[in-house]
């Protein structure tokens, strides 16, 4: 047992880190935290932790392959890109428009669906887990047991968790000071970050759809 401390604690420093990266979840999560407090904040950074388990499994158990098809990588990239720019839209408008949030504007529902899409359209998500799969293997001499894979799953999971439900209490903690303009200069941080990190995904997915265009060009010749 002593010998798998070693692996649980790697496991939810990582996870924890994961989560706590400067990214579209966490600058969602702080723009619905002010709007709406410690729960949407909170099923933001679930629903991601949810999206990214489909990939952890795959990665983990064998699928690390889905990572080179193009098509699909670039088919995520273009979607999680759209629906970044979406989300930056929607907080630039109202940063512009200097709009609070009406009591109760932001659900719940919403703000789990958000997260979920950004865990499952992240197209890192699998190669991350791909890495961490060998990871596993070169620790435990190229056979990683079902039981280590699930204890790591499960301590990543908790540290990720431990930053979700620590991030989302700091901000409805710290919600209760933002006024007006804390909340205008949020939003529009939040948009201009959403933004970038938009286009970075969509680069990057353009950029591997440009390696077919030799192959089509020849095929349409």
């Amino acid at each position: 047992m002593t010998e798998l401390v070693p692996l649980i604690a790697s496991a939810v420093g990582l996870g924890a880190a994961y989560a706590a990266v400067p990214g579209a979840v966490n600058a969602e999560a702080l723009r619905r935290g002010v709007a709406g407090g410690f729960r949407p904040a909170l099923l933001v950074q679930v629903g991601s932790l949810i999206g990214d388990a489909l990939w952890a499994v795959l990665g983990l158990t064998g699928g690390a392959a889905l990572a080179n098809i193009d098509a699909l990588a670039v088919a995520l990239g273009l979607i999680g890109a759209g629906f970044l720019f979406m989300l930056a839209r929607s907080a630039l408008a109202a940063a512009i428009a200097e709009r609070q949030p009406a009591a109760g504007a932001v659900r719940s529902g919403g703000s789990f669906a958000v997260g979920l899409v950004f865990g499952l359209a992240n197209p890192a998500g699998i190669a991350f887990w791909a890495g961490v799969g060998g990871g596993l293997l070169s620790l435990s001499g190229g056979r990683a047991a079902m039981d280590q894979i699930l204890l790591f799953l499960a301590a990543f999971t908790v540290g990720a968790w431990l930053w979700g439900c620590g991030m989302a209490a700091a901000v409805g903690w710290g919600r209760q000071f933002a006024g007006a303009r804390l909340f205008r200069w949020v939003n529009a941080l939040c948009g201009l970050a959403l933004t970038y990190f938009g286009v970075r995904i969509a680069w990057t997915a353009l950029n591997r759809l440009l390696r077919w265009l030799p192959w089509l060009t020849r095929a349409f010749a």
